[in-house]
């Protein structure tokens, strides 16, 4: 009987544990967002005049698409990427693409999709930019 009741008791402390455990909260609820990085955007004009954006990653990562957009004019550019499994280093910058028209005080928008280099874990991530 005694031997009953250590058993229970081992039964109930694990239960807790693992009810406990199981449902902490340690992340993004968000499917589409469980892989923490952001995009710094910057710019240079070319020699045609045309505004070269750039984009540099916090965290390493797998970028498949990038979704321009001026909402003003309504323009929207989506550009995928041809290598999915391309690791984007958070030391470079790289060139999201060349634009015309583009002048100081335009509110741009940048979103980006991809994954975690080393796992299936996934982001969209929006960066506004304002055209220096």
């Amino acid at each position: 009987m005694k031997q009953g009741i250590i058993k229970l008791l081992i039964g109930g402390l694990m239960l807790t544990y693992l009810l406990i455990t199981g449902c902490s909260n340690n992340g993004p609820t968000d499917p589409l967002n469980n892989y923490n990085v952001t995009f710094q955007i910057s710019q240079r004009i070319n020699p045609s005049g045309s505004v070269q954006f750039t984009f540099q990653p916090s965290a390493d990562a797998k970028v498949s698409s990038v979704i321009c957009r001026y909402r003003a004019e309504q323009f929207t550019d989506s550009l995928v990427y041809g290598n999915p499994e391309y690791i984007y280093s958070k030391d470079s910058a790289y060139i999201i693409n060349n634009y015309t028209g583009v002048v100081q005080g335009q509110q741009w928008q940048f979103e980006f999709s991809g994954k975690a280099p080393s796992a299936n874990n996934t982001f969209k991530v929006t960066t506004d930019y304002t055209v220096q």
